[in-house]
């Protein structure tokens, strides 16, 4: 993680993400006593975030930019098991004297808020209680996604699978418009190749124009056998 200083001074009250962010919903006289604990920090593509197996000792909100979620396998590497983004909550083992279980990389740049655990293991049993609250629900939501990134890898045909992962992507980034990690990235993900993203991703392109379902963009994938190889943009409109 790089350190830099927070920009501007902002405040959760200042922050657009403050309805969906943990940290925003606690209330005000809890988040003032954290205040000078509480650091909002810019990270850059590639940066790892969290590592599997170290110890935590910090909560971080990504307030924006992509991650991938990796898992070690018994074969001693990390596998992509699916991607996180706007307000997911990185740190939820250390309250259980926990090292990490997952492991976070960054595919774009980005900024997390980050709460050192300190304030908050000596805080009061109801700031305790609250934080922890909203903490579990984060962690049920998490799961939640990573369940359906799961799912899409079961999708027969790369069209199919892509265009899940496309609808997951707009959900993270909050946004129709989104920001596309490598080609790379896509393929490990879905476990195929750069070539079959690339391929992929020129077919749904032909769908730009509006919101389209993913039942329409499967319909798509039979396509995907003969169609030539191309570079997706930076942003794909679904």
């Amino acid at each position: 993680m790089t350190d830099h200083p927070s920009s501007g001074g902002h405040t959760c009250n200042d922050c657009a993400c403050q309805q969906q962010c943990l940290l925003g919903r606690l209330d005000p006289q809890t988040r003032a006593g954290w205040r000078g604990h509480l650091t909002e920090r810019r990270f850059r593509k590639g940066e790892m975030l969290q590592r599997q197996g170290e110890s935590i000792h910090s909560v971080q909100v990504v307030k924006i930019g992509t991650l991938l979620v990796q898992r070690r396998g018994d074969d001693g590497v990390e596998h992509p098991v699916g991607m996180a983004g706007c307000c997911e909550a990185l740190g939820a083992p250390a309250l259980l004297q926990q090292p990490a279980d997952l492991s976070y990389v960054a595919v774009t740049p980005g900024r997390v808020c980050q709460l050192d655990l300190a304030p908050l293991l000596g805080a009061g049993r109801q700031s305790q209680g609250e934080f922890l609250l909203e903490l579990a629900r984060e962690q049920l939501n998490a799961n939640a996604r990573l369940a359906d990134w799961g799912r899409i890898a079961r999708i027969r045909g790369v069209v199919g699978q892509l265009a899940g992962a496309l609808l997951q992507l707009a959900e993270l980034q909050r946004s129709t418009l989104v920001r596309l990690p490598s080609h790379t990235v896509l393929a490990a993900l879905l476990a195929t190749t750069r070539e079959s993203v690339a391929r992929a991703l020129a077919l749904l392109a032909l769908t730009r124009g509006g919101r389209r379902s993913a039942a329409n963009l499967y319909q798509a994938r039979a396509a995907a056998r003969t169609a030539p190889a191309a570079q997706a943009p930076v942003h794909a409109a679904l």
